[in-house]
């Protein structure tokens, strides 16, 4: 109820967080309105403003139409008023982004503290069984085992795969798409007013006075954007902090919080009621000590004062880890002298000491070999000194981030230039180059001595007789210098084609053939491949582009790495595993003529599996990158498709590919399709399905209780198809096994258009939720089998045999 004008000093802005009251921010200066905002939104001030020093103030009683006509009459202190605010929302905005910043740092910490927490201690869940699904529970009392048996369900089901003792590389990785959490750490905001009456402020005050002398509606337009903007902010920082707040809670506050989960371990392990080992709890509570002085000191450092939710749980932790430190101290230096030491035992016939001899200054190696030029080579050098450094080359803080990302630009240079070089010699090579092109190797200080001798045992991977194209990276990449296959597309879908075309757009290009030899040479190939498709997958299947480094550390490695190492064989085996499920997880219609029997256009299902690339890097993300390699004429709809797959995959492969083939079929139903692909008059797995997801609120099928969850499970996903591949993704790993994970609906359309393989839909009928489906599949089925058999047999030569292309296409609509 009061207009409030400081003429000299300094103030606080502070806000309670329960009991406790933390600064918000400081205004200090002259002729400020702090506060103001309240005044002219007409509602009680939601802060304490605190003088921080002795401050002279004037105080004019008013209330909000007073205020507001002040602002129109009295342009100096209209401009006063906004110019405040601008600058309360500015450091409103900033407080947001540290809070929230934090708050997700604790937020990942307790999630991977909680699986590390069931690893140590297994038998808290005596029910959940090894490779079983994990039901969730709600019903559980206490919050922090409640949590983790609900993260530990999201993780298993999304492909995570739990390392057999816990280690700090684990617990500093992000899993949060295995916890379907993308721990955000910037809150997007978005004003445009506001920011065109900031630019208005910024110019000489002569020209921005004359300006609103000339027309004072501007100021009281923008001091009620700015009062809207304020209220918006206000809400966001009253979320963000309760969220802290719980996150913290859920760590530190009271008897059932995490950090005492964690002393009853110590207390189990102290007292002998414990098999874990020391050297392999005492790091992990260690870890948990260090990591909890950290966040609390950032929150100090963002509040100004001790987060006070602390109760003794904490300083309890440290103090039995000081004790048991020293008490066994053998054995954790034993344990660090073996892990150096280990790696000579790893493997027959490799000889450890020879092997780093012949890695030594492996980064010099590759930079000499590769040739670049010298003037990158010294900003390379010089920035991977500073980041080697750091305590976690990794950490996604932005002066890490600057760092890595100009690493990486040259990185990519010098990987190019090795490839050209290698493929000129022959393929031959120092090592250090070798494994940089095939795994993304490149310093060994970076690495174990275990990681270098798994490396390089698996260099030599031996013949691949398998039917599913598995290509290594290099392969891939010689493939497309020699021009046997065609180039692919980059991350705007553009072609390689496409992008010369426009390069050259002068010069009267219309078609492949039109392109000058002189830039369709095997090089321009090869550094398109490279920057547009081979770069951006070892990006994306890194899964984290805030902590994306293409060179391989050990920082990346969250389980051993043989256990993540991805072969052609594994992949084989996987790509055959969901086919045995979804057989027609490749299929289309193509075209099939034979004039020779009178066969013009007759539209047969064919399976084409698409190349499946093995790129340099290590994530949990494989990338379904085209569903088609050629795009317009003749056999393009025959073609096959890209998938990329890390080398090193941090999860369960199969999982993983459910998603990448859900995209798959989805863009090929959309292409094959073309406009027609949501068209319900013609029914597809994209047209049903997107149907569903604009209308499930209107179905009759779906109880109120389920439209709702479906609501709230529709908020984690960005578009209908990523709806769509966590949805495949359980009707193959769930209901093909009898487990009903899918509503009636979403069931209906998946068994019409994804059909179980035969001996899965006998077992499954058997079941009242798909006994009607079936019955429905199978008279569908047997019709369009009875049409067929009637129209080929006119096809039939003497003996009744059809073509091989014909009879394979009954054999499909047989039942």
């Amino acid at each position: 109820m009061s207009l409030n004008i400081l003429h000299e000093g300094s103030v606080r802005v502070e806000t309670t967080l329960g009991e406790e009251s933390l600064a918000l921010y400081t205004l200090e200066g002259t002729n400020l309105t702090p506060g103001i905002f309240a005044l002219l939104e007409g509602m009680p001030y939601p802060y304490t403003i605190r003088a921080k020093t002795s401050c002279v103030i004037s105080t004019y009683v008013m209330n909000q139409p007073n205020a507001k006509k002040t602002l129109t009459q009295k342009v100096s202190v209209g401009v006063m008023a906004v110019r405040t605010m601008l600058k309360e929302i500015g450091e409103l905005y900033k407080r947001i982004l540290a809070i929230r910043g934090l708050s997700s740092k604790v937020q990942m910490t307790a999630d991977n503290l909680g699986v590390v927490y069931y690893i140590l201690n297994p038998s808290i869940f005596s029910d959940i069984q090894p490779g079983a699904p994990i039901t969730r529970d709600e019903t559980i009392i206490d919050p922090v085992i409640r949590t983790i048996r609900n993260n530990l369900a999201g993780f298993y089901e999304h492909g995570g795969m739990l390392p057999d003792e816990p280690n700090t590389s684990f617990l500093e990785e992000s899993h949060g798409e295995f916890f379907e959490k993308d721990y955000p750490e910037t809150v997007e905001w978005s004003d445009s007013s506001f920011h065109f009456i900031r630019k208005i402020l910024a110019v000489n005050p002569k020209i921005s006075q004359a300006l609103f002398e000339a027309d004072p509606t501007l100021l009281q337009n923008a001091a009620e954007s700015y009062v809207t903007t304020y209220r918006e902010l206000f809400d966001i920082l009253n979320r963000e902090a309760g969220e802290l707040k719980d996150s913290l809670n859920f760590l530190f506050h009271g008897d059932q919080s995490l950090i005492e989960k964690f002393n009853l371990t110590l207390d189990l392990f102290s007292t002998g009621y414990s098999t874990i080992s020391a050297t392999t709890l005492l790091p992990i509570t260690e870890w948990v000590s260090k990591k909890s002085q950290t966040h609390l000191e950032e929150f100090k450092q963002i509040f100004g004062s001790q987060y006070s939710g602390l109760t003794g749980g904490l300083d309890i932790l440290e103090q039995k880890q000081s004790e048991l430190n020293k008490k066994y101290a053998h054995e954790l230096g034993a344990k660090k002298d073996q892990d150096s030491a280990s790696a000579s035992g790893i493997s027959a016939g490799i000889d450890l000491a020879s092997l780093k001899n012949e890695l030594l200054n492996s980064a010099s190696q590759i930079l000499n070999f590769s040739q670049v030029d010298p003037e990158s080579v010294k900003e390379f050098s010089t920035l991977m000194v500073k980041l080697k450094s750091f305590k976690n080359p990794l950490d996604p803080e932005p002066d890490n981030r600057k760092i890595r990302r100009t690493i990486t630009k040259t990185y990519w240079e010098v990987y190019k230039k090795s490839f050209t070089k290698w493929l000129a010699a022959g393929k031959k090579a120092p090592k250090a180059v070798e494994l940089m092109l095939r795994y993304g190797y490149f310093d060994e200080s970076l690495l174990e001595d275990g990681h270098l001798v798994e490396l390089v045992q698996r260099l030599d991977q031996g013949r691949y007789n398998g039917n599913v194209p598995v290509h290594l990276g290099t392969d891939w990449l010689e493939k497309i210098y020699a021009k046997e296959s065609p180039t692919s597309v980059d991350e705007l879908g553009q072609t390689f084609f496409e992008k010369l075309k426009l390069d050259l757009k002068d010069s009267g290009i219309k078609s492949d053939k039109d392109i000058p030899p002189s830039y369709d040479t095997p090089d321009a190939r090869l550094a398109y491949e490279i920057a547009s498709m081979y770069e951006p997958n070892c990006r994306l299947t890194s899964g984290s582009v805030a902590s994306h480094f293409p060179i391989l550390t050990k920082y990346h490695i969250t389980i051993p790495l043989e256990k993540c190492f991805v072969t052609k064989e594994s992949v084989q085996k996987a790509i055959q595993d969901i086919l045995n499920v979804d057989y027609t997880a490749f299929n289309r219609e193509v075209i099939y003529r034979n004039e020779d029997i009178g066969i013009k256009n007759e539209f047969v299902q064919k399976s084409i599996i698409p190349d499946l690339i093995l790129v340099p890097s290590i994530g949990p993300k494989i990338m379904m990158w085209q569903d088609l390699s050629i795009f317009r004429g003749a056999g393009s709809k025959e073609s096959k498709g890209r998938i990329t797959i890390p080398h090193f995959i941090t999860g369960d492969l199969k999982t993983f590919l459910f998603e990448a083939i859900a995209a798959f079929r989805w863009e090929l139903c959309k292409n094959i399709l073309g406009p027609d692909w949501n068209n319900v008059g013609i029914p597809s797995i994209t047209a049903d399905y997107t149907d569903y997801v604009q209308f499930y609120k209107k179905s009759k099928d779906l109880s109120p209780e389920l439209k709702e969850k479906i609501s709230g499970e529709f908020k984690r996903f960005r578009t209908d198809r990523d709806k769509f591949a966590n949805d495949y993704s359980l009707w193959i790993k769930y209901e093909a096994e009898g487990v009903q994970r899918l509503n009636r609906v979403v069931r209906a359309i998946f068994y019409r258009h994804i059909p179980f393989h035969k001996t899965i839909r006998e077992k499954v009928s058997a079941q009242p939720a798909f006994a009607e489906l079936h019955n429905r599949f199978k008279n569908v089925r047997n019709r369009q089998h009875k049409e067929l058999e009637n129209k080929y047999k006119k096809y039939m030569d003497a003996s009744g045999a059809l073509p091989k292309e014909l009879h394979e296409n009954l054999q499909f609509y047989e039942v």
